[in-house]
């Protein structure tokens, strides 16, 4: 019995180390971006049009609002939750509807609204507690939802990722996801490059919703691999060895 499930073990193990250098051989150890996932950069804003950014982020609940009005008392320096109706409920002002807008568009709402009342007003909003993420997946230390600030780019997030050392640093996907298929675009880095020349033509940044991937090195991906496969017939395989082991040793 032992002797059976040892050789259905290695047979399954041969066989999938084929299976994975196989893959790897027919291009999965290509070193970088192709030509054609390079081109896909053109779909993503890239770090140095951070002016962009206060145009991106729209402020849906639960954000918090802060408004500075120093010339209007009755909303100066009032913090409030945008409701799940995506309101502001304000003295003077009554419902001002503000969910999916900037918050230069809110300022710009807010002092049209002060105007029948105040002349010369200025507003301006700060908002907290930000209710968009984007998200980093694959062989990172710290994966999970990021708070989005509008201001994140390809490097922040992997660097507050860290990637670990089973990661491929040649090829790390940004994904703009949509239910679009023409809106949806994925686009490969190559973060060595990035690291060691210092070359930053593809530190995009960073949109609402994005998916910054992390894949595994091709050694890893082998490891992972085989890992998954043996892990069904593992414990009857440390059965088999403790039974073996026992009668090596002449039983109890």
């Amino acid at each position: 019995m032992a002797g059976r499930i040892s050789m259905k073990t290695l047979l399954r193990g041969t066989l999938a180390l084929g299976m994975v250098a196989s893959f790897i051989g027919l291009g999965g150890c290509a070193s970088g971006p192709t030509r054609r996932e390079r081109a896909q950069l053109k779909y993503f804003p890239k770090a140095y049009q951070l002016e962009v950014s206060p145009t991106t982020y729209k402020v849906e609940p639960p954000d918090i609002i802060t408004i500075h009005a120093p010339l209007a008392p009755e909303v100066n320096n009032v913090k409030q939750q945008v409701a799940p109706d995506g309101t502001l409920n304000l003295d003077l002002l009554n419902r001002v509807y503000v969910a999916g807008y900037s918050p230069a568009q809110i300022e710009k709402l807010l002092t049209e609204k002060l105007k029948t009342y105040y002349s010369d007003v200025k507003v301006h909003v700060d908002v907290k507690d930000r209710s968009q993420w984007y998200y980093v997946f694959g062989a990172t230390r710290n994966s999970g939802p990021k708070r989005f600030t509008g201001r994140d780019t390809l490097l922040t997030a992997l660097a507050a990722a860290q990637p670990t050392r089973l990661g491929w640093p040649d090829r790390i996907y940004v994904i703009e996801p949509s239910t679009n298929p023409q809106k949806r675009h994925v686009t490969v880095v190559n973060l060595k490059d990035m690291i060691q020349r210092g070359n930053t033509t593809a530190n995009v940044l960073l949109e609402q919703g994005d998916i910054v991937y992390v894949p595994y090195n091709p050694l890893a991906a082998i490891g992972v691999g085989l890992q998954n496969i043996l892990f069904p017939i593992s414990p009857a395989l440390n059965v088999a060895s403790t039974a073996s082991y026992t009668a090596a040793a002449g039983g109890f």
